[in-house]
């Protein structure tokens, strides 16, 4: 068996109107498939456009073990469909010939790490759709508004020739069965052909914390800007999200009196003549050039000069493989791409947006010290502005827990929670309240002075004078921490104290 080719072109379908609903409707060549580098006149393939509306609608469910794919999508009478892919055999059961094939293929790309191309492009349109505020799934006025858009409608070509010719190639090695299929107990997977995380047991929809939503994004490249108070794990988190997608991590940290050379890179004498030494932005640009999935993490954004920051609303601009072209001259994929000149070194780098995340943090609030505020142009480029809070008991706990005793981990993650309502913005006497770090800080201390001879109580209260203060209050006019500061954290330490937490049973 194979795809039925004239079933595939003659098929209809309304989920598209921008593009049309039917008939030999021309696929522009800049649009075309690597598969096949002919340029023959390529058609619009319906049957496969049906398929990408389907999936968009949330339509298709997928479930994925080490040795099979299990997809059920809907027919058009409404009825749900089970079809399997063995990917290790190169089987298809129960596939159909007209849009199932394509479905399949859609699923392989996202859950099998299959079809290269096609996993490529796919990522591309999730990452247009979503910077049209368009949460998926879709509803079908959502999609025929956005076939309507250039972008859109260019991205969705792309992915349409690129299914046409990897079933084309990959269909006729499979061997297509058809025979009896079982549901699986969930569909853990369906979120994941969306570009969301997988389900946990019992979750009901897409992962939606801070994390969940940048790791999704960063899978096919992601601007984001990650808001909060100092010490909330921001940084950590950027990290954390860098290395779950496999990513080179290239970090900056913002701070004033930055010089071009510490950002962008520098011409440097040798004895072999000047040459240029890459900075952070051209060592990530190159990398991304070079193939490498990388993430850019800038720290601390505004603490950046303005004129570096302006620098940076020219580097988050990307531009077109054929806009790439027309200004450099080189031949590239389809896709969107960053480029960054380097000043007097005669080069311009450019890195496709889908390897190269940049992801910035900033504190927030009026109390840190910053260069400016951040300009609406730069600020339009991120595509995700997350304000981070601070950690969930339940994630730093564990933390805390490894830093020191059990008790001693809990009075001083009390203290840490309790020091949020005592400052001045909230008419109490602290500057600012403790944070993740300075509880690390102050466990540190407490388990060295244990470890000297004192006990636990007494550690806990001799390490507060040197860690916890000198960061939570304000200086006198003598260099000192305000006393009245100081005496509401030693009577707020003993209020814990009093709880018994120091010895609570676990």
């Amino acid at each position: 068996m194979t795809i039925s080719t004239s079933s595939v072109f003659s098929f209809k379908t309304a989920k598209f109107p921008g593009l049309g609903k039917g008939g030999r409707v021309q696929i522009p060549q800049h649009l075309h498939s690597q598969l096949d580098t002919s340029n023959r006149m390529r058609i619009i393939p319906w049957a496969a456009a049906e398929a990408v509306a389907q999936v968009l609608l949330g339509r298709v469910e997928a479930e994925r073990t080490p040795k099979s794919l299990t997809v059920q999508t809907i027919d058009k009478d409404g009825q749900p469909v089970l079809m399997a892919s063995h990917p290790a055999q190169a089987t298809w059961v129960n596939a159909g010939q007209t849009v199932r094939p394509y479905i399949l293929l859609i699923a392989e790309a996202q859950l099998a790490a299959k079809h290269t191309e096609l996993a490529e492009r796919w990522g591309e349109l999730l990452h247009t759709i979503d910077r049209h505020a368009v949460t998926l799934p879709a509803t079908e006025d959502q999609l025929a508004t956005l076939s309507y858009t250039a972008e859109f409608k260019d991205d969705l070509q792309r992915v349409l020739d690129t299914l046409y010719y990897t079933g084309k190639l990959y269909a006729d090695t499979c061997s297509w069965i058809t025979g009896p299929l079982s549901a699986p107990a969930a569909w853990t997977h369906s979120p994941v052909l969306l570009g969301q995380s997988p389900r946990q047991p019992g979750e009901p929809g897409a992962d939606l914390s801070e994390e969940g939503r940048l790791t999704r994004r960063a899978a096919y490249g992601i601007r984001a800007l990650l808001v909060g108070p100092t010490g909330c794990g921001k940084t950590e988190l950027g990290k954390r999200v860098a290395l779950s997608t496999g990513s080179t991590i290239v970090s900056l940290k913002g701070r004033p009196g930055l010089e071009d050379r510490d950002m962008i890179g520098f011409i440097s004498p040798t004895l072999q003549g000047a040459r240029w030494v890459d900075g952070p932005l051209a060592r990530a640009m190159r990398l991304a050039q070079q193939g490498t999935r990388t993430t850019l993490l800038i720290d601390e954004l505004l603490r950046l000069d303005a004129y570096h920051r302006n620098a940076l609303i020219g580097l988050l601009d990307d531009v077109s493989a054929t806009e790439l072209k027309a200004t450099l001259g080189v031949d590239v994929p389809d896709g969107r791409y960053y480029t960054l000149d380097l000043p007097g070194a005669g080069e311009v780098l450019y890195a496709p947006t889908r390897l190269l995340s940049v992801l910035c943090t900033t504190n927030a609030g009026s109390s840190y010290t910053q260069s400016g505020e951040l300009d609406p142009a730069l600020l339009r480029r991120f595509q995700r502005v997350m304000f981070v809070s601070y950690p969930a008991e339940a994630v730093i706990m564990p933390v805390y827990a490894k830093a020191a005793t059990p008790g001693t981990a809990r009075v001083a993650y009390a203290l840490e929670v309790a020091t949020r309502s005592m400052t001045v913005d909230q008419g109490q006497l602290l500057a600012r309240p403790m944070n993740t770090g300075i509880t690390l800080n102050f466990l540190a201390e407490v388990q060295d002075l244990v470890q000297a001879g004192l006990s636990e109580t007494n550690a806990l209260r001799e390490a507060l004078l040197v860690t916890v203060t000198p960061f939570c209050c304000e200086l006198t006019d003598e260099g000192l921490p305000d006393p009245a500061a100081v005496n509401a954290l030693k009577a707020r330490l003993e209020e814990q104290l009093r709880k018994g937490l120091l010895h609570k049973a676990a």
